[in-house]
């Protein structure tokens, strides 16, 4: 995906995120993520480094939140945690996390608040969904999460 990547600026990388994030919004086009690798696109701008890019970081979390508000009759939650583990969400989610928990602030505070939703998704679908309980389980994800919630105390 050469149009997203962190050597653009950013306005040229929160113009997409607008975009991406607009449609993963709106309840006329619930498979717009999915279809158009809006997902991969998500996951990327979370990837960004949170001390230049904190912008895109919160526009890529609230587009992650957003696309689990989205259920259908043929998609659950189950569907999309299998879906944003095959696209590598764990490993810049759990980093965004360690990086937010060492900041202050309001928007630090909302940001914590959206991760660890996000989190508590997969934890829930982990209990019935071994695939993703697997993904959640590597030694990565739970080393930041323990990390971060040591940094919290």
């Amino acid at each position: 995906m050469s149009h997203i990547s962190a050597d653009l600026t950013n306005v040229y990388l929160v113009r997409p995120a607008f975009f991406v994030i607009g449609y993963s919004d709106e309840t006329s086009f619930p498979l717009f993520p999915q279809s158009c690798r809006g997902l991969k696109v998500l996951v990327d701008l979370l990837d960004e480094d949170f001390a230049e890019q904190s912008e895109l970081i919160v526009h890529a979390l609230n587009g992650i939140g957003s696309v689990f508000e989205l259920q259908g009759p043929t998609s659950t939650k189950n569907d999309f945690c299998r879906l944003f583990i095959r696209e590598g969400l764990l490993d810049p989610l759990s980093s965004a996390l360690l990086n937010v928990m060492a900041s202050r602030g309001d928007a630090a505070a909302d940001m914590k608040r959206k991760i660890i939703q996000i989190l508590l998704v997969f934890c829930q679908v982990s209990q019935s969904d071994i695939h993703v309980r697997n993904a959640l389980g590597t030694r990565k994800v739970v080393r930041r999460s323990y990390l971060a919630q040591r940094d919290s105390t």
